[in-house]
């Protein structure tokens, strides 16, 4: 059985991680949320591996895919869909004229 082994460049490295900070993704989610974190790490990483060397390429490709961190994201919990189906709460509504 063999491995493959990617040597990933100091360069390139310095790169993912100003990526990941300006999406959102930095020291403050990884201790929050490690596991988002690393979710991101690994897809701008397995993005850049397979090519993509353009900064911002593999930005565009991390929003599109997991969005902005932060105060910008919407939790994965919203009660949204509940609303779709069963209609706003009165206090939410509108009076109507």
């Amino acid at each position: 059985m063999s491995s493959t082994v990617c040597n990933i460049s100091p360069s390139d490295q310095a790169k993912i991680q100003s990526i990941l900070v300006e999406a959102g993704y930095g020291a403050d989610l990884l201790v929050h949320d490690p596991r988002l974190f690393e979710t991101a790490m690994l897809l701008v990483t397995m993005l850049l591996l397979a090519g993509g060397h353009s900064r911002s390429g593999l930005a565009a490709k991390l929003e599109c895919r997991l969005g902005l961190a932060g105060k910008h994201r919407q939790p994965s919990g919203s009660r949204l869909g509940r609303y779709a189906i069963q209609g706003l709460p009165l206090e939410l509504q509108r009076p109507a004229t």
